[in-house]
């Protein structure tokens, strides 16, 4: 089943120039997805598109086949959301703002302590839960508002930079518990990050915006499969001849363009027979940094 399906999705806040341009993706449900790009580039415009907050100008969007012009309230009770300024209530106690939340998804005080006591715990909060938020840390509050996107065991989770403010093992159990979300209660998750390194770890699915346009979607191979020197040959070695074209990387390291192991053993074979000498070989693919920039490169001269 589709989680999110958009068709030539649009918006224009001055009727000339557009924020996001004929936008059309397909997120299956448990997916863990990874919307990316500069700032300005649309990212948050489709989150408010996706949460029902703005009204497209032009196209559909669908979650769950609810349709974002007409059915948000539908859509805000099974969606789950924390923008990166996002915020909850200062002058009451973490406890009170979960039960505060908490009823306004109709939920019973009941379902609510049971809830709160089980993500207090994990997110380490229980000792703090009846402290003012406002003396709460940096990665506290974070934390909190994180248990309050998921206090009504949302189907969709909208989360925008989840991890920010976060220390290192923090950051892994929040990474640990999306995963598991997604792949125990088929949980679906839209990211919004500027950590590509961390969106590589989580998601299986990424999407590039440029200037409203999304030029490129799909998985990691996917992705990989589109980009022209993918992968690459990476030789530790000495005397490579020079009528190879080696791409100097490092002292004594090198890097060649290849299309799979033929041509990379064709490579080797043809270094050693040149006279050069091959400490090292080692195939790579490009990472979702090299092939963000790659596709952002690409479109910027088109």
């Amino acid at each position: 089943m589709q989680a999110i399906e958009t068709v030539n999705l649009s918006k224009s806040y001055d009727g000339q120039t557009r924020a996001l341009d004929d936008l059309s993706l397909d997120i299956p449900e448990g997916t863990v997805f990874s919307l990316l790009g500069p700032n300005g580039s649309g990212k948050t415009t489709t989150v408010r598109l996706l949460n029902g907050i703005l009204t497209p100008t032009t196209g559909q969007a669908t979650l769950f086949g609810l349709s974002v012009r007409n059915e948000v309230t539908r859509i805000h009770a099974m969606s789950g959301v924390m923008t990166e300024t996002a915020q909850s209530y200062e002058n009451l106690s973490g406890d009170e703002n979960l039960f505060f939340f908490g009823r306004m998804h109709s939920l019973s005080e009941a379902e609510i302590q049971k809830r709160a006591d089980r993500l207090l715990d994990f997110f380490t909060l229980t000792s703090d839960r009846h402290r003012k938020v406002r003396i709460y840390s940096t990665g506290m509050k974070r934390r909190l508002l994180l248990a309050i996107a998921m206090l009504h065991k949302p189907r969709l989770l909208f989360l925008d930079e989840p991890t920010s403010g976060l220390d290192p093992e923090a950051a892994r159990n929040v990474n640990d518990l999306i995963r598991r979300l997604a792949i125990e209660e088929k949980v679906t998750a839209f990211l919004c990050t500027h950590q590509l390194r961390y969106a590589q770890e989580i998601c299986d699915k990424f999407g590039f915006l440029s200037s409203g346009r999304l030029i490129a979607c799909g998985t990691m191979p996917e992705l990989q499969a589109r980009c022209h020197g993918a992968l690459t040959l990476n030789v530790r070695g000495e005397g490579i001849p020079a009528d190879l074209a080696p791409e100097p990387v490092g002292e004594g390291l090198w890097r060649f363009r290849v299309d799979g192991d033929s041509e990379a053993d064709n490579l080797i074979r043809r270094i050693v027979s040149g006279g050069g000498r091959v400490f090292e070989a080692r195939q790579a693919r490009m990472n979702l940094e090299d092939l963000y920039f790659a596709f952002q490169a690409e479109a910027r001269h088109e």
